[in-house]
């Protein structure tokens, strides 16, 4: 009986040392978990993603304003007086057509003066020749030489009289009237009747839509090598709703101090002058092969390019991620990709974002985008 008693007493001690064993090992699983799951917590979070397979586009878009590609600005040099005006803003005129008419007194004043001068230079010619005649019939030869040199000298100062009226006729022919240089439109009248020919720009601006119009607009300085001289392109003109889609081509790519301008030229017969234009330029990338990357993803040091990636690592009370960085090779980019030629796949978990300033190998606790 006694037996039977310390039997029991020992299988229940038993028990209770197999129950605190039991006890115990679940309390350390649950205190590692907890810390696990604490330590977790508190390591930098990090958001990921994925590259695609895909062609690469830059893409460019500027806007400007179409103006003729010939055009001139014309005004009265002599700066005379306006007396009439022959034309107005929107006018289509013919080459030789008469737009001003000028006047000028002072200038019809010295013409005229010019006029007496040159008469009188003939009277004295005249008197000059008949001392001659009288020196030549007198026999003496001083006489005689002296008349002759008078008459060259005279007849000489005719000569540049003459000279200088024929120019005052061509600038009074050419003063009196502003002409149209070639057929084309009024674009702006500032010559006013009765007034001094205007200081502040042209009498008269004329442009022709013979050549076409164009427009420059600044690009950057790497587009700027993808541009030649020749190439078409597609110009939308005036409003977006309900503009006209016509061809351009660059006629012209201007570098003054690293700054890129191209000329873009359109001829088109609905085309006026004065209308907005939008370019949008895309070129394809000639890398081939690679993947594209956020371009944000993309780290550089020392001349080298890299990325952080995602490894998982096994373990008993779980998987854990560490990030690991990643040399690449890169190809071209734009604005919002990079495209990668070597070091990662296109399913490679990749570091896009993250909370703190991450570094090789360390644990970092992967979000999901919300």
């Amino acid at each position: 009986m006694e037996r039977q008693e310390t039997e029991q007493v020992n299988t229940g001690r038993k028990r209770k040392i197999r129950l605190l064993a039991a006890l115990f090992a679940c309390g350390l699983i649950v205190l590692t978990l907890f810390s696990n799951t604490l330590q977790t917590m508190n390591v930098t979070k990090v958001w990921t993603t994925a590259g695609r397979q895909g062609e690469l586009v830059r893409s460019f878009a500027g806007n400007g304003i179409l103006e003729p590609v010939l055009e001139a600005s014309l005004s009265n040099t002599a700066g005379w007086t306006v007396k009439s005006v022959k034309v107005k803003a929107g006018d289509a005129v013919k080459k030789g057509q008469t737009l001003v008419v000028y006047e000028s007194r002072e200038a019809d004043d010295r013409y005229l003066d010019a006029m007496e001068q040159l008469e009188q230079q003939r009277l004295t010619i005249q008197g000059l020749q008949e001392r001659y005649v009288e020196a030549a019939s007198s026999g003496d030869d001083a006489r005689l030489r002296g008349a002759d040199r008078d008459l060259k000298s005279a007849r000489l100062t005719l000569e540049g009289q003459r000279r200088s009226i024929d120019r005052m006729e061509i600038d009074l022919v050419s003063n009196r009237e502003l002409k149209a240089p070639f057929d084309g439109m009024i674009r702006q009248v500032n010559a006013v009747d009765g007034l001094i020919t205007a200081s502040a720009g042209p009498d008269v601006q004329i442009a022709s839509s013979s050549q076409g119009y164009r427009m420059r607009l600044p690009v950057p300085a790497d587009f700027s090598e993808l541009l030649k001289i020749g190439q078409k392109l597609d110009v939308l003109a005036g409003q977006t709703e309900n503009g006209r889609k016509l061809k351009g081509i660059v006629t012209g790519i201007e570098n003054k101090d690293a700054q890129f301008t191209i000329v873009v030229s359109v001829k088109h017969e609905s085309l006026h002058g004065g209308e907005q234009a939008r370019v949008r330029l895309d070129f394809h990338s000639a890398d081939t092969g690679g993947i594209l990357i956020p371009k944000e993803a993309v780290h550089k040091e020392a001349g080298a390019a890299y990325v952080y990636v995602i490894e998982e690592n096994k373990g008993p009370l779980g998987n854990t991620s560490h990030v690991r960085k990643v040399l690449i090779e890169t190809g071209d980019s734009n604005e919002f990709e990079t495209v990668v030629l070597q070091g990662v796949f296109p399913d490679s978990p990749i570091i896009l974002e993250s909370s703190d300033p991450v570094s090789d190998g360390e644990r970092v606790r992967v979000m999901k985008k919300s």
